[in-house]
């Protein structure tokens, strides 16, 4: 059953995610680092998801969407994704660090 409140929580999660996605990106727009290119990609992740849980609520009556042929949900796969993506910028060195250890 869908609420008002339930909708508008959706919306604003939707909407802070757009607003951290596009932070993100002025980020590594500015840096050009794999690092913030990670955080933009997990960021985007999160978007999507954020979007496809919203229409979950809204349109499906909380029924999730599947991927079909897998039996995956959409969002959890999303959300794995961002994790992912979260993992990779913590994981990969920075550019500038593999720089001066090469240059010594």
């Amino acid at each position: 059953m869908f609420t008002v409140t339930d909708g508008l929580v959706h919306v604003f999660l939707v909407a802070f995610s757009v607003l951290v996605l596009s932070i993100s990106l002025l980020a590594y727009s500015g840096r050009r680092d794999s690092r913030y290119g990670f955080l933009s990609l997990a960021f985007a992740f999160l978007a999507l998801s954020q979007v496809a849980q919203l229409i979950e609520s809204m349109f499906l009556s909380s029924q999730l969407i599947l991927i079909p042929m897998t039996g995956i949900h959409l969002s959890h796969f999303l959300e794995f994704l961002m994790l992912s993506s979260f993992s990779g910028a913590l994981l990969v060195p920075r550019r500038a660090r593999i720089e001066r250890a090469s240059s010594q």
